[in-house]
């Protein structure tokens, strides 16, 4: 059977990336100067769509993060006009008090969103090109003209300022953060069983060594790590050898679906697909305006998706760097079939456990105790690629497809996966739980 070592090329990304050159305001709905249940979601929905484009572009650890610090900040924003609501600054580690608003002032959370998302866009994306910047101005600035509409100038200042005054003091408590995301270095453990550079391109040292020793979102003691793996061993005998096998034989019969779930997941950036952190708030944004969520219910949805993203990141790489396992490519070669190659290609960091099982079931449970349990839709993050939308019966759902994708893919054992699905979930659990109202 003829391996796909490569992503097909994907022409339509070109056409993807040129929607960002204007932006096109979708669905504006009437707003709300006054908070209340029912309040339009559309700001954070339009914000969040944007975001997601303009990550078809790139493929960086920073993504988690700024979707973390972004979505604490959209939260903030809105939070006072929220009934018996609390900051998540009395609940984060090391997250500075928020500005206060006026006593008795009144504000228009949605202009105070528009504002304090647009200036966070602005601030955390490096590198942002022309078309990026464009789409920036122009969807801030289609907000603002719907939003003056039955709206004093003084409660739009007001507002306004308020937004941007939560952003400048996220973005400054962004600016203590201690995260490493270079390898520079780094030098790879030796011993047997040990991780060792996988093909084609060999990368070495590994990416993100460091990342495990970042600042959590949730306490200073966030130090779990996942449970010792299966002992490593060369024994055709042995549990390690046939969960290694399992992998292999898996490969040798992929049926088409197979092959399709392995491919939609592989979430690479830069050009290719959106990025892990990308593809997961595609589809939260997709489930919050098919919820019609209020813009409380929203916010706080995107702050918990952000929150667990990163913890599950620090978790899952400190884990990984721990243990620093062989990947199923270098020991298949060595053991099995030396001209064996997986389904996609392997990322060059350590195997166990796996991130996407991980992460995006973490991401996706701390979701899940916002939005619902029994959440059924489809994903159409892909249909710009002419792939077939998936669907699902639960949000955490999703997760565990992305995690059994990497063993079709061939880069995973299957108990990486489900340690990833289980810590991932217990993860995702708690930052769901946050009490904030």
């Amino acid at each position: 059977m003829k391996k796909i070592y490569c992503l097909l090329a994907i022409i339509t990304v070109t056409i993807a990336l040129n929607s960002c050159q204007k932006f096109d305001a979708i669905n504006f709905s009437k707003h709300s100067s006054s908070f209340e249940k029912n309040a339009d979601a559309s700001v954070p929905i339009d914000w969040y769509k944007l975001q997601v484009r303009i990550l078809l572009e790139r493929n960086s650890a920073l993504n988690g993060v700024y979707f973390g610090y972004i979505g604490i900040g959209l939260y903030e924003a809105v939070r006072n006009g929220i009934p018996n609501s609390v900051s998540l600054s009395s609940k984060l580690y090391q997250m500075p008090e928020m500005p206060a608003k006026q006593n008795g002032g009144k504000y228009d959370w949605q202009v105070g969103a528009n504002a304090a998302m647009a200036a966070m866009v602005r601030g955390f994306y490096a590198g942002l090109t022309p078309a990026n910047i464009k789409s920036i101005d122009s969807l801030e600035s289609a907000w603002n003209q719907k939003l003056t509409t039955g709206t004093s100038a003084e409660i739009f200042k007001r507002s306004q300022a308020y937004g941007r005054s939560i952003a400048t003091a996220i973005h400054d408590w962004y600016l203590t953060d201690d995260l490493n995301a270079t390898n520079a270095g780094y030098v790879p453990p030796v011993f047997f069983g040990a991780w060792v550079p996988t093909p084609p391109a060999f990368v070495n040292p590994p990416v993100n060594p460091f990342i495990g020793g970042s600042r959590p979102y949730l306490s200073s003691d966030l130090n779990v790590v996942s449970p010792d793996h299966i002992p490593y061993s060369e024994e055709p005998n042995s549990d390690f050898y046939k969960m290694v096998k399992q992998v292999y034989d898996v490969s040798l019969s992929l049926t088409p679906e197979q092959k399709n779930i392995a491919l939609y997941w592989v979430d690479g950036g830069n050009g290719t697909g959106l990025t892990t952190a990308g593809h997961e708030i595609s589809i939260i944004t997709q489930v919050i305006q098919q919820l019609r969520s209020d813009l409380g219910t929203a916010a706080e949805a995107y702050a918990k998706a952000g929150i667990a993203e990163r913890d599950a990141v620090i978790v899952c790489f400190r884990s990984k760097y721990k243990y620093s396992l062989i990947r199923p490519v270098s020991y298949i070669q060595k053991l099995i079939d030396p001209a064996w190659l997986p389904f996609i290609v392997t990322p060059p960091h350590p195997e166990y456990p796996a991130a996407h099982a991980f992460v995006t079931g973490s991401v996706m449970q701390a979701v899940t105790n916002v939005l619902g349990e029994h959440v059924s839709f489809t994903d159409h993050s892909y249909d710009f690629r002419g792939w077939t939308p998936r669907s699902f019966n639960s949000l955490f759902a999703a997760g565990e497809e992305a995690g059994l994708s990497r063993l079709y893919g061939g880069i995973h054992y299957m108990p990486s996966i489900n340690i990833g699905l289980s810590l991932g979930k217990d993860l995702g659990n708690r930052v769901g739980g946050i009490k904030l109202h």
